[in-house]
């Protein structure tokens, strides 16, 4: 005689937690305006206006501000943009939304994420598997060859920039995870990250939230002289189907068994 589980398995009832299939946001499903880019901006505010309002693509909601200064009216945003410029030579703050490999992951679109705003909700507690990770054209640049507004200097040798991807449920931290876009430390650093490589996320367990934050070596009076941006593309996360409560499993092997009665009696 089968036992419960085995019966539940048959009709296809799963007792224990499980994983939906993955979903890769890769972009595609924006529309980018014809500058190459949204920032935020919803085209409506005046000097003092400030809006967050997160923008979604592929179920996840990433983080967005946008707002133009009340004294100087010069426009400012944080959190993530969208983008699909592919300008790599550019080492200005104006070619901020550039991606350094030249657009994004074996598709246009992609994501630059700045300042510690950035921060990624998903639609259910999920497993975050990663994302393809790479430096902004102006930030490679900058660590690579100092900026034009002599604010910044190359990286020196023993210097280093680095995300960290820090997991959330709940509210509450279930882990962090660390890339280096650049690490010129010992004898032979692997060096400024000019290419799109993969940000394993699987150790911050299972998340509703993913929030990033910069730091590096090269620190000034108002803190990181490295400009704090990075790319993003094909974020891969799995939804968890939660384990049902004892009503439900009752409920699913009295189904079952219902069913099986049916199937003797026609049998008869």
């Amino acid at each position: 005689m089968k036992s419960l589980i085995q019966v539940l398995a048959l009709g296809g009832l799963a007792v224990a937690g499980s994983v939906a299939g993955a979903v890769v946001v890769d972009f595609e499903d924006l529309t980018v305006p014809a500058a190459g880019y949204f920032n935020g901006d919803p085209g409506t505010l005046s000097p003092g206006d400030e809006v967050t309002q997160s923008w979604t693509s592929g179920g996840a909601a990433f983080a967005n501000t946008y707002g133009i200064d009340a004294d100087f009216a010069f426009p400012y945003w944080s959190g993530f943009a969208y983008s699909d410029v592919v300008d790599t030579t550019t080492n200005t703050f104006e070619n901020q939304y550039a991606a350094y490999p030249g657009g994004g992951y074996q598709s246009a679109t992609y994501a630059v994420a700045f300042a510690d705003a950035a921060a990624i909700t998903l639609p259910s507690p999920s497993t975050v598997s990663g994302f393809r990770i790479a430096n902004t054209t102006y930030g490679y640049l900058t660590m690579r060859d100092g900026d034009i507004y002599g604010f910044t200097q190359p990286l020196a040798a023993g210097g280093w920039f680095l995300v960290t991807a820090t997991g959330s449920l709940g509210g509450t931290s279930t882990g962090s995870a660390e890339f280096y876009l650049a690490d010129l430390r010992g004898d032979s650093p692997p060096g400024l990250v000019a290419d799109w490589e993969w940000f394993d996320l699987t150790g911050l367990g299972t998340v509703d939230a993913v929030s990033f934050a910069f730091t590096g070596s090269d620190v000034g009076p108002f803190g990181l002289n490295t400009p704090t941006y990075f790319a993003l593309d094909d974020l891969t996360y799995s939804a968890n189907v939660p384990e049902p409560g004892a009503s439900a499993v009752l409920a699913a092997a009295g189904l079952a068994g219902l069913a099986i009665r049916r199937r003797r009696a026609l049998v008869r």
